[in-house]
């Protein structure tokens, strides 16, 4: 199964659109997972076109059936949990220092707790702009990053990056696309 990601996309304007490269690398994906910040329900629209959309909702996304504030699918036979900021009071996970530099054990756990799942495998997140593949205690931490909006080690007016995720019996695969 492969699998889209993208975050913070941050579009207000109908007439402003997505990178082409965006479209073109989800060519063939059997879904798009988008982790929030999308700010108008018409981007999650266009991506449809491409695949199948579900998300999350971060606070200034307006209601969608296609979101929910967060989330755990079964996505071949993987727990794939989605949020948008992973760095919430529920959960004292900071992803740029606690699973690089991690000064607490037992993350799934924590996992355990903010999710409400048990066993979670994968988790997709955004908010930071700031593109993550990490695994950490047997979980794959993904961060697509921002397509329109790129973090601070961009340059200015680079392409911003999404992913991609790949699940196969029962393993998973999660790269960086630069756009």
């Amino acid at each position: 199964m492969r699998i889209g990601l993208i975050s913070d996309t941050h579009l207000t304007d109908p007439e402003t659109d997505l990178d082409a490269r965006v479209y073109a690398a989800f060519a063939g994906v059997d879904l798009i997972l988008h982790t929030g910040d999308i700010y108008a329900t018409w981007v999650l629209d266009r991506l449809e076109v491409v695949a199948p959309v579900l998300g999350v909702q971060a606070y200034p996304d307006p209601p969608d059936p296609r979101l929910q504030p967060r989330r755990v699918l079964e996505l071949d036979g993987l727990k794939v949990a989605l949020t948008h900021n992973i760095g919430s009071p529920e959960t004292p996970i900071n992803c740029d220092r606690d699973l690089v530099f991690p000064e607490r054990p037992h993350v799934r756990d924590i996992l355990a707790k903010y999710f409400g799942h048990e066993d979670i495998d994968v988790v997709a997140f955004g908010d930071t702009h700031e593109e993550l593949v990490l695994t950490h205690e047997g979980v794959l931490f993904i961060n697509p990053g921002s397509p329109t909006y790129p973090g601070i080690k961009h340059e200015v007016n680079s392409p911003g990056t999404i992913a991609m995720m790949e699940i196969s019996q029962g393993t998973v695969e999660a790269r960086i696309i630069q756009l």
